[in-house]
């Protein structure tokens, strides 16, 4: 019996897929920095496994209209789109980075015509043509290559959380700002309201003085304070309009009218789950933390890649192909080993450049960590606190309302000046608006609490 041997270079050329996929990859392997948090958020009454941030958004709001327009800022928005196409822009170095393990094949083919003179007035003519096919390929001894895919991967993922992270904050300020609109037409409402009680009492004192029961003086005071109810029109009106104009750019659009629907009170649906969740499954999922953390993680790969600067590099090349009259095959193969043997130390201090770029790295993802738990608390604090402020407003209007009817009532019967019954007035205009802001704040902290645990990324 008799075994035939396998050609040499074949089995060279198995033995260096199988080393450059199984070789050792130089520098650190990453680990998530170990960050203690707290059992609970500050400000916290509990914590759950589930989370308010778990609610998908368009199940947070009850308004169609609300709905319609965040829909639209995430289709249209422009820095939706600009982060869209920086997730491409990641896809596509990824994909580079992986391509660069493979040998690199080309093929070159080259045809000629020449025509030569002879001694004698004579002329030859002939033509060439040959074909050769030329492959390459760097052999990643030290994991070099592998560290430049694995840093690739984690740039497509800081792009991918950092899309979220629009996402989130355009969500936010589409809802806000929509909320804010509300609140202007509930003040021009109020306003509005307030001058026809304005001008009725007009009417009435100027009644009072022509049948000699009331002076020049409380006419007076009467058009004054409708003049000053009528100069806060103009700056609402304005105010509305520049709002209605930001919202048309997060919509993607020239600014333009706003349409509305349910009324501010009648807007946010009751979270069925009202709990934060618990801290280290909150923090670790919202795309600010993802982000930083993926960058940490190509830092850290950016070591790997320095290091292997420093180390030989193996490659091998060859060509085969073939000549055309006469006819004649055409092959090579070449290795090519280079060590680094001075660079002025560029290499160690790019390595220590390196280092100290993750190192930056490292404090900035620690720096996202306890600013999420900044924001997560303030959060909280404002959810729970901005319910007790319109409790409160509310009972303010209610008394300011009872003083203005029965300033009105003395007046009327002669026990109370008109200065009473403008102050009663001033008084019950200022808890009015005051009521409108702050019941938007509430629905403010309910979006914020909402964006800070994390919610609406999907």
């Amino acid at each position: 019996m008799s075994y035939k041997i396998p050609n040499l270079p074949v089995v060279l050329i198995l033995l260096t897929v199988i080393f450059s996929f199984a070789g050792c990859k130089v520098g650190p392997k990453y680990q998530r920095p170990a960050m203690k948090t707290d059992s609970l958020f500050r400000f916290a009454q509990g914590a759950d496994t589930n989370s308010m941030a778990s609610i998908e958004w368009i199940k947070l709001f009850k308004d169609p209209v609300l709905q319609g327009l965040v829909q639209q800022g995430l289709k249209n928005n422009y820095n939706i789109r600009i982060a869209f196409a920086r997730i491409e822009e990641a896809r596509a170095a990824f994909k580079q980075s992986r391509g660069q393990q493979w040998p690199q094949i080309s093929a070159q083919a080259v045809g000629g015509w020449q025509q030569q003179a002879l001694p004698g007035g004579n002329t030859t003519e002939y033509s060439t043509l040959s074909a050769v096919g030329q492959i390459s390929w760097e052999i990643d001894l030290w994991g070099k290559l592998r560290r430049s895919k694995e840093a690739a991967r984690a740039k497509l993922f800081s792009q991918v959380a950092y899309q979220q992270s629009v996402r989130i904050t355009l969500i936010n300020e589409i809802v806000a700002n929509y909320f804010n609109l509300l609140e202007f037409d509930n003040e021009l409402q109020i306003i509005r309201e307030s001058i026809t009680i304005r001008q009725k009492s007009l009417e009435l004192v100027r009644n009072k003085m022509i049948a000699g029961t009331a002076s020049g003086l409380v006419v007076a005071q009467a058009e004054a304070e409708l003049a000053q109810a009528m100069t806060k029109l103009p700056g609402i009106e304005m105010k509305l309009g520049e709002n209605e104009n930001y919202l048309s750019i997060l919509l993607g659009e020239a600014p333009h009218a706003i349409p509305r629907g349910n009324a501010m009170l009648d807007q946010i649906n009751p979270p069925e789950i009202k709990t934060p969740g618990i801290p280290a499954q909150v923090i670790f999922r919202r795309p600010d933390v993802i982000e930083a953390e993926q960058t940490l993680v190509a830092a850290n790969a950016n070591i790997g890649i320095a290091r292997a600067m420093m180390l030989p590099s193996l490659g091998i090349s060859g060509t085969i192909g073939s000549t055309f009259n006469p006819t004649n095959l055409v092959y090579s193969a070449l290795g090519n080993l280079v060590a680094p043997i001075f660079a002025g130390g560029q290499l160690r201090q790019g390595v220590k450049k390196a280092q100290s770029q993750k190192e930056q790295m490292l404090y900035s993802y620690q720096l996202s960590l306890i600013n999420a738990l900044k924001e997560i608390s303030n959060a909280l604090l404002e959810y729970s606190k901005q319910g007790e402020i319109v409790q409160s407003q509310q009972t303010t209007v209610n008394a300011a309302q009872t003083a203005f009817d029965l300033s009105n009532q003395l007046y009327n019967a002669g026990y109370a000046s008109y200065l009473d019954v403008i102050q009663a007035q001033q008084s019950l205009f200022s808890a009015q608006i005051a009521l409108s802001q702050a019941q938007s704040d509430e629905l403010t902290a309910v979006v914020n609490l909402y964006s800070a645990l994390g919610g609406g990324w999907r």
